[in-house]
């Protein structure tokens, strides 16, 4: 089973699961996520798409909080390029947990980008999730979902 359809099937597994929201960590699977997250930020932070892009397996994707399916990592590059010129360019992001799946880890959190200017004083932000693979001695995006934090729930699923 390809590694993308693997990390595509355990997040689907994931999301239909029924857990609680604390669940315990494996500390583990908690330093891979929580070392991928710093440095998909320090390059998101410093203007380096091509640092981002470099983070993904073969075959990784990136579903953007717009919805875009991006596996190309040239296709990467030039979106985050976009939206680091459209003024949101610095980010934060925390882990909130993380597994071990197999021969993989998974983790979710929040993140936050501030904008600077035409956007300065605004943020945008919300949660994702990712899993992640070795490739030799680093650990690998196989997976990234990200998604926005609306202003107002249109779906009814908040509680």
């Amino acid at each position: 089973m390809s590694k993308v359809l693997l990390a595509t099937t355990t997040l689907v597994m994931l999301c239909a699961a029924e857990a609680p929201r604390a669940q315990p960590t494996d500390n583990a699977a908690l330093k891979a996520v929580e070392a991928t997250t710093a440095r998909f930020q320090s390059a998101y932070n410093a203007g380096n798409p091509a640092g981002i892009a470099a983070l993904f397996a073969k075959g990784g994707v990136y579903l953007t909080p717009a919805g875009t399916s991006l596996t190309d990592p040239q296709v990467m590059e030039k979106a985050i390029d976009g939206r680091i010129k459209a003024g949101w360019t610095k980010e934060t992001i925390k882990v909130t947990a993380a597994h071990t799946a197999g021969d993989q880890v998974w983790g979710y959190g929040e993140y936050t980008i501030a904008g600077t200017g035409a956007n300065e004083g605004k943020q945008i932000g919300g949660g994702y999730a990712m899993v992640l693979s070795r490739d030799g001695g680093e650990w690998r995006i196989n997976m990234l979902i990200g998604n926005l934090k609306q202003t107002q729930d249109v779906t009814g699923m908040v509680k």
